[in-house]
């Protein structure tokens, strides 16, 4: 019977079993004779046939009533349970993936159980029709957040500083008063953002505390900060170090803030949502915001705020 209550909603509905046939891709003769049975099952007549279509009979109008509400709150029920079920999408940049977003995660299961992610890691240019081909709900990035075309929030700021091994400081003693000899080897994040200038971390920092590397801030490129990072880790120079990133590593004693100069980056962590983020995905940000905020909260009052900032 069920199915022949779905017919008969749109029958009534369309007001011809010509267009309901159309409509459910079925003959009018299987719309009919659905129709017919459905009447004498029920003992009563549903439609007055007419020269230009169907009008409903008393019964038949409070039937048709009740089977569309009936057949709305399951169409509601079964979206709201594709929404639950649903994974966040959610594009990021590879670094901030591995050393900021990762460890934190398991917070974010245990506040939010019903939140499901799904990472990519990637440093794509965003806009919506990459938000939209892709099916992204969210995409996080570090730039100077200017998406026009997109609903942005801004996370947090960065925090650049200079770092490198204990191991590196001992063979290089200067650089801890400052002395940058021209024997130190600076590691660079080739493209921190899209359509940054050449070692422009390097070369913001230097421009605020120490103007003599302006002339030689070249050194080895890598594709990722983390690249950069895990070369510096290795002893093979100093790193521009990204706050947020380095932030274990300075925690353990691995890396040093050897200056103790530290500078409000040109770009910041931004969140690029699609146009119709899901509730989930709402949660999810929330969730990160206030991490972000947790996180500026602690930098600021273990290290300080940066110079800029």
């Amino acid at each position: 019977m069920l199915s022949a209550l779905r017919v008969f909603e749109v029958a009534a509905t369309h007001g011809s079993f010509t267009r309901a046939a159309h409509a459910l891709e079925l003959t009018q003769s299987a719309v009919s004779q659905q129709m017919r049975n459905l009447e004498q099952r029920l003992g009563y007549a549903l439609f007055v046939r007419l020269a230009r279509g169907l009008a409903l009979t008393p019964k038949g109008q409070q039937l048709y009533h009740a089977v569309s509400e009936a057949l709305r709150g399951i169409q509601v029920t079964v979206d709201r349970l594709a929404t639950d079920a649903r994974e966040i999408q959610l594009s990021c940049l590879p670094s901030f993936a591995l050393q900021w977003l990762m460890p934190r995660l398991a917070s974010l299961h245990r506040q939010h159980p019903q939140v499901s992610l799904r990472t990519k890691a990637t440093f794509d240019v965003i806009d919506a029709r990459i938000m939209a081909e892709e099916g992204l709900d969210i995409a996080i990035r570090y730039d100077d957040g200017d998406y026009p075309q997109l609903p942005c929030r801004v996370l947090m700021q960065e925090y650049l500083v200079p770092v490198a091994t204990p191991q590196y400081l001992a063979r290089h003693r200067g650089l801890a008063q400052g002395d940058f000899d021209t024997d130190v080897v600076l590691l660079h994040d080739s493209s921190p953002w899209a359509g940054a200038a050449a070692f422009v971390e390097w070369s913001s920092w230097a421009a605020m505390h120490q103007p003599a590397l302006l002339d030689r801030i070249a050194g080895p490129e890598f594709n990722l900060a983390s690249l950069a990072i895990a070369a510096a880790v290795n002893h093979q120079g100093v790193a521009m170090g990204r706050m947020a990133l380095v932030q274990d590593e300075l925690e353990r004693g691995v890396l040093v803030d050897f200056s103790g100069k530290r500078l409000l980056s040109p770009a910041r962590y931004v969140a690029v949502t699609g146009p119709a983020g899901s509730p989930h995905a709402t949660e999810f940000l929330d969730w990160l915001q206030a991490e972000c905020d947790a996180y500026c909260a602690w930098r600021d009052r273990r290290y300080g705020p940066a110079c800029g900032a």
